[in-house]
């Protein structure tokens, strides 16, 4: 099996850059069809994650993993928890109530009794004593080029990406990237029903999915600016259709970040955040990483789940 992987690696190097992306997706749908955490999962989950942009990481220390929990939270040797920035990571769902569990699992066989390298976010821990960190571990052997575990994790479907984190530029992109494939070849979390992207029209997933993080996807119909707040709305009903709410104290963000909420209007938009529904499906946003605009050339994603027949 080792020197498949090896003659697979070499055929990968030599296709045109096009379409090293494609082969390398499938790299990683091969990994997750694989039983337990070998040597070979973790060489093709690595193989497909090293592609992607660097996100560079500075003033690292270091750490030796001892275990993994659910929440896919890192606790090392030296007693310090480690989050992982920028990933969201996967709770039960009705089809898959031992999800957490699974990618927990999988996270563990790779990272366990492994060093790792990290750089904190944040020389704080949080309220919880985690510290939000970019993490890099080896894959295969100890001299193997150091894999970013967010972006793998992400590229696995085994995690949606965080827009909390506070992450640089540079690793926000390999984050969002490497979630967009795992969307795109349903990989993970994304083979889920429940976590389908939501279109903006569909109120009966806003009623199912009320007090939860979530994506929802569509055509911004008009901006409303007022003095507290601006609202982007999706549809012509105020609280019936879904809308989002940025408050005017965070507004200099988004327009730090080169976007201008009140342009916003006729734009395919995306967005992530908990959705409130006390004046209807809502989400309040307050980072520009938890918007995303949609190229005109791009296919939205969004889909209405299927519904079970009664």
């Amino acid at each position: 099996m080792g020197m498949d992987i090896a003659v697979k690696a070499a055929e990968t190097s030599r296709l045109p850059k096009r379409n090293r992306g494609a082969a390398k997706g499938r790299s990683v749908a091969t990994w997750l069809v694989l039983a337990g955490a070998t040597l070979t999962n973790l060489l093709l989950w690595g193989r497909a994650t090293t592609s992607a942009e660097p996100c560079s990481v500075e003033g690292q220390e270091n750490g030796a993993v001892k275990s993994v929990d659910e929440r896919l939270e890192l606790e090392l040797d030296s007693g310090d928890v480690l989050k992982i920035a920028g990933v969201l990571p996967p709770a039960p769902t009705p089809t898959d109530p031992d999800l957490d569990a699974k990618s927990r699992d999988r996270l563990t066989g790779w990272l366990r009794g492994q060093a790792v390298s990290f750089h904190r976010l944040d020389p704080r821990p949080d309220r919880w004593g985690r510290a939000p960190a970019v993490i890099f571990a080896t894959v295969g052997t100890p001299n193997a080029a150091p894999v970013d575990v967010g972006a793998a994790l992400l590229d696995a479907g085994l995690g949606r990406f965080d827009p909390a984190a506070g992450l640089s530029p540079p690793c926000r992109a390999a984050l969002l990237a490497a979630e967009a494939a795992a969307r795109a070849a349903a990989l993970g979390v994304w083979s889920d029903p429940y976590y389908s992207i939501i279109a903006a029209s569909d109120r009966e997933s806003f009623r199912e999915k009320a007090g939860t993080s979530v994506i929802v996807e569509g055509r911004v119909s008009r901006v409303d600016i007022g003095s507290a707040r601006t609202t982007l709305f999706y549809g012509p009903r105020r609280n019936l259709d879904f809308s989002v709410t940025i408050l005017t104290r965070n507004i200099k963000r988004f327009e730090s970040a080169g976007l201008d909420p009140a342009q916003f209007s006729g734009r395919l938009l995306r967005v992530r955040g908990l959705l409130e529904m006390r004046f209807g499906p809502q989400i309040e946003v307050s980072d520009p990483d938890e918007i995303e605009l949609i190229a005109q050339d791009q296919d939205a994603v969004a889909t209405r789940p299927p519904r079970s027949r009664r």
